[in-house]
C-alpha cells in the first residue's frame, strides 16, 4: 500500500520507462586489510627513510666541520655518498608509492650493516661513535620486520660490531667487553623499544582506519541508496506525469476530430475529464515544486491567522472532478477553526493528505476532517476507511521518495513525495504530523498547529 499521492499506475502510457541504473553501483569500496597492510608498510618505510637521512646529514656534517683533509675523511665520505646515493633511489620510489619488496628489504638492511660496518672501521673501532649511531638507525629501521625481527637484527648487528672490532686491533679486555656490553645492551633496548614503538603505532592506525572505513562504508551505501531512489523516481515521474498528458492528449484529439459530431453527453464527459487530469496535473507539478523549494532552502511561509473553513472548502474544491463532494464528511469545531500557519502551504498539505485519503479508500467510503483543540494547538484529523497502514511503516511513510508497495508492482500512482512535503511544510509552521491507526481499519493523518487567539 502507497500512501503518497499521484495517479493511479495502471493508467495509459505511451512505452514503459526505462530502468535507469544508479552510477554509484559501478564504484566498489577496497578491501580494508589490504588497506591497512599498505598503509602501514607505507608509514613505516616514510618514518625508516627520513631517519636515513638526518644520520647522513649528522655523518656529513660531523665528518668535514671542521675539514680534516685526511684520507680517512676521504674513504668515509666515499662509503657515506655509495649510501647516500642507494638512499635517494629508495626515497624516490617511495615517493612513487613503490613500496619495496620483502627482498629488496633484506638487502637494504645487508647494505646498511655494510656501511655501518665499513664506518666503525674507518673511524675507531668499538670507539668509533658514529658508526654505533648508524647501527642503531638501522636497528630502529628493522621496525618493519616487527619486534621479533627487531631482536635478531639487534643480536646479529651485535656478532658483526664485535667481529669488526676485533678485526682492527682492540684487544679483548676488561674494558672492551665492558664497553661492548653497554653497546649490546644499548641495541636491544633500541630493538624492543622500536618494535614495541612500531607495534602500537599500527594498531593506533589500523583502528582509525577501520572506524574512516565503516564510516565511509556507511555515506557510500547512503549515498547509492539516494541514487537509487531518486533513479526510480525518474522513472516512476516520466510515467506519472506521462498519464494525465496521455489523457489529455487523447480527449483534445477526439473533440477536434468529431467537432460538432461529438454528442454533448461525450464533450461534457470530456471536459471533465480534461478538467481532472488538468487539476491532477497541477497538483503533481506544485508538490515537485515545493519540494525543489524545500531541498534548495527557498520556500518561504507567510505565518497568518487562518480560517479551517475557508482552507478545507477551497481544498475540497479541487478535488470535485475525481470524487463527488458529499464523500467528503467536514466537521471544524468552532473553537477549533483558526491556526497561525501559512494558507497556501497548509492548503497543499491538507491537498496531499486528502488525495491520499482518496486513492485508499473505496469509492462509497467517506473521507472525514475534523478539527478539535488541544490545549494551545489545534488537531486537524484526515482520516479514510482504507488498509490500514502497518506499525512498521508508520514512521517511514514520511520519507522522501518511500512508498510502501514497491513502485513496478504498486496498484495506485504518485511519486512518494506528498506525506514527505506534508511533513516538512507543518514542521516549518511550527507544528507536527503523525498517523493514528488505531482502528482496526483506515488510518487517520492529524495535523497539530498553533492556534489563534
Amino acid at each position: 500500500m502507497s500512501v503518497t499521492p499521484g495517479v493511479a499506475a495502471d493508467a495509459p502510457a505511451d512505452r514503459a520507462p526505462e530502468r535507469v541504473t544508479p552510477q554509484a553501483t559501478a564504484h566498489t569500496i577496497p578491501d580494508l586489510p589490504s588497506v591497512l597492510e599498505h598503509d602501514r608498510r607505507a608509514g613505516i618505510e616514510r618514518v625508516i627513510e627520513l631517519a636515513r637521512w638526518m644520520v647522513l646529514i649528522f655523518a656529513a656534517v660531523s665528518i668535514n666541520i671542521p675539514y680534516n683533509p685526511t684520507g680517512t675523511s676521504d674513504e668515509v665520505n666515499l662509503l657515506l655518498g655509495i649510501w647516500a646515493l642507494f638512499t635517494l633511489a629508495t626515497t624516490i620510489a617511495l615517493l612513487a608509492n613503490r613500496l619495496p619488496t620483502r627482498r629488496l628489504q633484506y638487502a637494504m638492511l645487508a647494505l646498511d650493516i655494510v656501511v655501518a660496518s665499513g664506518l666503525v672501521d674507518l673511524t675507531g673501532g668499538f670507539q668509533s661513535q658514529l658508526g654505533i649511531v648508524f647501527y642503531l638507525v638501522i636497528i630502529a629501521s628493522s621496525l618493519r620486520f616487527g619486534l621479533a625481527g627487531s631482536l635478531i637484527c639487534a643480536s646479529s648487528i651485535s656478532a658483526v660490531y664485535l667481529g669488526v672490532g676485533l678485526l682492527t686491533g682492540a684487544p679483548l679486555q676488561g674494558a672492551t667487553l665492558t664497553l661492548f656490553a653497554q653497546r649490546l645492551f644499548l641495541f636491544m633496548v633500541i630493538a624492543l623499544i622500536s618494535g614495541l614503538l612500531s607495534r602500537e603505532m599500527i594498531q593506533s592506525r589500523a583502528r582509525q582506519l577501520t572506524h574512516t572505513y565503516e564510516l565511509e562504508a556507511v555515506a557510500f551505501n547512503e549515498l547509492r541508496e539516494v541514487d537509487r531512489i531518486k533513479s526510480d523516481f525518474m522513472m516512476l515521474a516520466s510515467h506519472e506525469l506521462r498519464t494525465p498528458l496521455t489523457k489529455i492528449k487523447a480527449w483534445i484529439s477526439l473533440m477536434q476530430d468529431a467537432g460538432d459530431r461529438l454528442p454533448a453527453s461525450a464533450r461534457d464527459e470530456g471536459i471533465r475529464e480534461l478538467r481532472a487530469e488538468s487539476e491532477h496535473l497541477a497538483r503533481l507539478t506544485d508538490n515537485l515544486l515545493a519540494i525543489a523549494q524545500l531541498e534548495s532552502g527557498e520556500i518561504r511561509l507567510k505565518t497568518t491567522a487562518c480560517d479551517l473553513e475557508v482552507v478545507v472548502r477551497d481544498t475540497i474544491s479541487r478535488f470535485i472532478e475525481s470524487a463527488d463532494r458529499t464523500r467528503f464528511l467536514v466537521n471544524i469545531a468552532p473553537e477549533a477553526s483558526r491556526v497561525m500557519a501559512d494558507p497556501e502551504r497548509l492548503a497543499l498539505v491538507l491537498a496531499c493528505l486528502v488525495d491520499n485519503a482518496l486513492k485508499f479508500s473505496p469509492d462509497t467510503e467517506p473521507v472525514t476532517i475534523a478539527t478539535r483543540r488541544d490545549s494551545g494547538y489545534v488537531l486537524m484529523g484526515v482520516r479514510d476507511n482504507g488498509r490500514r497502514i502497518p506499525d512498521a511503516e508508520v514512521d517511514r511513510v514520511f520519507a522522501s521518495f518511500y512508498q510502501v508497495e514497491a513502485p513496478l508492482l504498486r496498484q495506485r500512482g504518485g511519486f512518494g513525495v506528498g506525506l514527505y512535503l506534508a511533513r516538512q511544510l507543518v514542521e516549518r509552521m511550527g507544528g507536527s504530523i503523525w498517523i493514528d491507526n488505531s482502528r482496526a481499519r483506515g488510518n487517520t493523518f492529524v495535523i497539530a498547529l498553533p492556534a489563534h487567539v
